[in-house]
């Protein structure tokens, strides 16, 4: 069985992915709403808000385990951080064969645009980041079999900028120099981790990004022209910080380029989508079923 906790976007796709297997999924999540939709795609669900309260009969049959829970949103916001329930977990997983832990390369922080790799150093200067990585650590000593996959930005059906870019009243931030960012469809990450699965190697990380790193502002501008969204507006860094909230200014602030070697090398020698623009033909279709709902 394949234990998901906090099956949200990503954890979803994956699972309907092992069902489609033949595997038993089991989950937990926030609300008995959300529970009720996974039971309807054939998952066991669990609305709990700490993992150590699952039931004992349910871990016990726990061979594989996927961490999907993200950190707080905002400040009080009560999300149970892996540090305090991962040693009470552990113990109650004896026939457990693998673990994997999304994370997020924000826990690189501020690179200038460099390149960075898993061996790179991880100086996060955001709370969300510097949250991914002590979850990272607590995980890595938490004697489970446990994978780390450091996600670069999600998109995938119905996860994307499409309906905002339709809207018309998106803004991007032009940084001089260029502030790099980087991305990664769901069926990659779907695929990645399940072979992870099929080839298990414990206390590896693995970023999980494409084939191409892009200016955010460039990416913007080329997704609207090729779905025939209204131009973004674009801003300084000067008149970005008067007119965008704090929390999405920081969103911008941070540059990499995230290398995939690994990724390539041990798991995924080709992806689906390569770059955004792979997955355009969807995405336009996307952008046609928001005009037509009203909803662009």
């Amino acid at each position: 069985m394949l234990l998901i906790l906090g099956c949200g976007y990503v954890g979803e796709h994956l699972a309907l992915a092992m069902l489609r297997q033949g595997w038993k999924v089991a989950a937990t999540c926030r609300s008995e709403a959300r529970a009720r939709h996974l039971a309807r795609l054939g998952i066991e669900a669990e609305p709990v808000a700490r993992p150590e309260e699952l039931p004992a009969a349910l871990l016990e049959r726990v061979e594989f385990l996927l961490d999907s829970i993200p950190p707080a949103r905002e400040a009080g916001e009560p999300v149970a951080e892996q540090p305090q329930w991962l040693p009470r977990l552990a113990g109650r997983l004896r026939c457990l064969r693998w673990a994997g832990y999304l994370s997020s390369t924000s826990v690189y922080g501020d690179c200038g645009g460099a390149w960075v790799d898993e061996k790179s150093p991880c100086f996060p200067g955001q709370a969300r980041g510097q949250a991914r990585l002590k979850a990272e650590q607590a995980w890595l000593a938490s004697g489970m079999p446990v994978e780390i996959f450091r996600l670069a930005g999600i998109y995938g059906p119905g996860r994307n900028l499409v309906r905002r870019l339709m809207r018309g009243d998106y803004a991007v931030v032009r940084w001089h120099p260029p502030h790099y960012s980087n991305r990664i469809h769901v069926q990659d990450i779907v695929h990645a981790l399940t072979a992870a699965m099929n080839h298990p190697f414990p206390g590896r990380i693995v970023n999980l990004a494409d084939d191409l790193p892009l200016p955010h502002d460039e990416y913007v501008l080329e997704l609207a022209r090729a779905i025939g969204a209204p131009a973004p507006t674009v801003l300084s860094p000067t008149q970005a910080e008067r007119v965008m909230p704090a929390r999405q200014l920081d969103f911008f602030r941070d540059s990499k380029r995230i290398c995939n070697r690994r990724l390539h090398q041990e798991l995924l020698p080709e992806l689906r989508y390569p770059s955004f623009r792979h997955a355009l033909q969807a995405l336009r279709r996307e952008a046609e079923g928001a005009f037509a709902d009203g909803s662009g």
